[in-house]
């Protein structure tokens, strides 16, 4: 057994001792490496290696907020420090006794870092000690949670990189999988804005798919005479919206209908009681005379949606025309799309078996902005995609609309905003086509307020999303891609470096430094943090092996490898 297949097998010897990344509060000076004893596992434990780290953004949040940061609130980093590291492949290399029948040396797995435990978050990386380490304990919580096993196992042919990026491009997959309910939640809590013109609606639909338990408060002008003989609260006008959602034991509603003349004070004010998953159907609502400020951190992260119809039936509007996913033979723009995340966006349009036809990427940053070009054209002119890429900074305000005018006529199929700046997205939302989905994929804070014409989603059908993190499935479905060879992780991969280069990595990231994503190796010692471009100068025969020269493939993975861990085994 050579050198590099004896790491793979997991049976080498376990040292006394590790190098470990803690996280003593905010700011990477904060963020230190220490050599630390190998943990010893209990019976119902595993003891993993972890063979490679993807450096996440989300990690820059923890390092900005130190104990503020929402997983870490209620922990004092300074006496209880935290490993980061969500983004990881491991080989378990010990199984406690418990455990046997279950797994077994050498198993390898890509973790789902949102760990719940008997109704508890621990997210691995977060409250689990995560992937800056060289060796990590799998705890019970991550083997026996609230969704089963939170350890997805993989091939053993599929490289460590390619592994570990499953994690990042989950959240890209997850993204297009997102959509809400075909009815109004049976039994949840409805609220009916009844404004001018409210009692004319027929109402049976929506308060049959209700049903008898839900609850029902009707606000507005015409609350006593709409939907007659439907047990309801009724009331004319609401001061304190906190109040009657706690008055009635709920944190909020389910399902907002808006009938008739409505202000739009009034949905703007009840939209901000609107419950996880929780839906506002404009079906029935009159035009309004301007946008709606609306909370888009939330439609983020609480996954609020905001759905109407042309038919004017509110039933109707429940029933999507078509999925999140990028409308075949569409016109895709993808906003920040030079960012790691930005160019995983487009790697996926451009390899999308049902692909849009034109393809936008725009980004201020023109250096990312000619690698997306550099990456993405050959393949996107091979399968007969237009793909343009803008700097905005390059135009006038006036000459970037009217050459977005140009490119899209009639407006976009989807807009992807991949950059938290509501100023941007507000921008964008006039370039949406009748039928078309805006996806606020990047994470903008809940409580941040922007400017939605509501009336294109009443009239024209526009829809809104976003998403936070994946799901299990999210990650199953993409590992199965990456396995049956249709998509490559490998291809956002930007820069590499051992244990020791975690600390600049992730300034890196900060800063935006690299194009792609930036890896860590834990158990190669003493390697720099190097571009894959630069690989040259420092294992030339690891750079030979890249795809065309810039893309990492397994081939690349083994010789680098067998130049470093595999030579010390």
């Amino acid at each position: 057994m050579d050198g590099l297949e004896h790491y793979r097998s997991g049976r080498g010897r376990i040292p006394d001792r590790m190098l470990k990344w803690f996280l003593y509060g905010e700011g990477l000076d904060n963020l230190k490496m220490a050599e630390v004893p190998v943990p010893e596992i209990g019976p119902d434990d595993l003891l993993v290696r972890q063979d490679a780290n993807g450096l996440c953004f989300s990690d820059t949040k923890v390092l900005a907020l130190g104990n503020n940061h929402p997983r870490m609130q209620g922990r004092d980093l300074a006496h209880d420090p935290a490993t980061l590291g969500h983004e990881v492949a491991i080989t378990v290399v010990q199984v406690g006794e418990n455990r046997t029948s279950r797994f077994q040396i050498g198993d390898r797995f890509i973790v789902q870092a949102d760990v719940f435990y008997q109704g508890v978050s621990m997210a691995y990386g977060y409250a689990i000690s995560g992937g800056l380490a060289e060796y990590s304990v799998i705890p019970t919580p991550m083997m026996d949670g609230d969704e089963g096993c939170y350890l997805l196992p993989i091939a053993r042919d599929t490289g460590y990189a390619a592994a570990a990026l499953v994690e990042p491009w989950a959240c890209v997959v997850g993204a297009y999988n997102q959509g809400h309910r075909d009815a109004p939640k049976p039994g949840g809590f409805l609220l009916i804005l009844a404004g001018d013109g409210a009692a004319a609606r027929d109402l049976s639909g929506i308060l049959d798919a209700v049903g008898p338990s839900a609850r029902v408060i009707i606000v507005g002008v015409e609350a006593d005479r709409t939907a007659a003989g439907r047990e309801a609260v009724r009331i004319r006008s609401v001061e304190d919206w906190d109040h009657l959602t706690a008055a009635n034991g709920v944190t909020g509603f389910d399902d907002i209908v808006v009938l008739g003349h409505v202000a739009a004070e009034e949905v703007e004010r009840a939209s901000a009681k609107l419950a996880n998953h929780g839906i506002v159907n404009l079906s029935g609502a009159e035009p309004f005379p301007r946008k709606l400020t609306l909370d888009i951190g939330r439609i983020h992260y609480n996954w609020h949606h905001y759905i109407g119809s042309a038919s004017g039936r509110i039933m109707d509007a429940y029933n999507e025309p078509r999925g999140a996913d990028l409308k075949p033979g569409g016109r895709a723009w993808f906003i920040g799309a030079g960012g790691p995340m930005g160019q995983m966006h487009v790697q996926r349009a451009v390899m999308h078996r049902e692909a849009p036809a034109l393809v936008l990427c725009t980004d201020i940053d023109g250096e990312r902005l000619a690698t997306v070009v550099d990456r993405f054209s050959g393949i996107a002119e091979k399968r007969g995609i237009t793909l343009i890429a803008l700097n905005p900074k390059e135009f006038t305000p006036e000459a970037f609309d009217e050459r977005l005018r140009q490119i899209a006529e009639g407006g976009f199929d989807d807009i992807v905003s991949l950059v938290p700046v509501p100023a941007l997205i507000e921008h964008a939302t006039q370039f949406l086509s009748d039928g078309a989905w805006c996806n606020i994929f990047a994470g903008v804070a809940r409580g941040t307020m922007a400017q939605i014409d509501a009336n294109a989603i009443r009239d024209q059908g526009v829809r809104y999303i976003g998403s936070s993190g994946s799901s299990i499935a999210d990650m199953k479905e993409t590992l199965d891609m990456v396995e049956r060879g249709e998509l490559s992780t490998n291809a956002s991969l930007a820069a590499i470096g051992g244990m020791e280069a975690a600390h600049e990595g992730l300034a890196g990231v900060k800063a935006g430094r690299f194009p792609g994503k930036t890896l860590i190796f834990p158990l190669i010692k003493g390697m720099p943090l190097v571009a894959l471009h630069d690989l040259a100068n420092l294992y030339p025969t690891v750079h030979a092996k890249l795809e065309d020269g810039k893309f990492w493939t397994r081939e690349a993975e083994e010789e680098l490898f067998r130049l470093t861990i595999a030579r010390d085994a």
